[in-house]
Order: structure tokens, then C-alpha cells, then sequence
């Protein structure tokens, strides 16, 4: 499966880098990184679920194991 530059930055990003120490991704309707993120759920590379409010609302994204995968490919 082909992955834009930007998908593959924000994957690596909501894993923490190649230490992958974290696997979150927030953001919300109306950022630049949202299309993003919903491209990456639609390839099920990512899931998505709101964000609870001490988080500021919004929306976090995490990655599938597919999409570990494809992070570092």
C-alpha cells in the first residue's frame, strides 16, 4: 500500500519516532492534520475515537498494526 510523506510523518509522529514509545495522535475538524488522519482510517492504518475532555476534546487517532508497519517500511 502506497503512503503520502505527510501520512507517513504523522504515523511516526503518534508512535513517538522509531522508539515508538507512545501511540496517540489528537487533533480535530478544521486542521490541516485531520484529512490526514481520516485518509489513514479509511486505509486502516489508523483507528479513531474522541478524546476525553481532559484531553481537550477533539479526536485521537491511533495506529493499527498494519500501520506500525507501514511507519517504518
Amino acid at each position: 500500500m502506497e503512503i503520502t510523506k505527510a501520512e507517513k510523518h504523522i504515523l511516526q509522529h503518534s508512535l513517538g519516532g522509531k522508539e515508538q514509545f507512545r501511540n496517540h495522535f489528537c487533533t480535530s475538524e478544521g486542521t490541516t492534520d485531520y484529512p490526514v488522519c481520516e485518509r489513514l482510517v479509511e486505509k486502516g492504518l489508523m483507528q479513531r475515537r474522541k478524546a476525553p475532555e481532559w484531553m481537550g476534546g477533539g479526536l485521537v487517532y491511533n495506529v493499527t498494526d498494519e500501520g506500525r508497519t507501514a511507519a517504518f517500511a
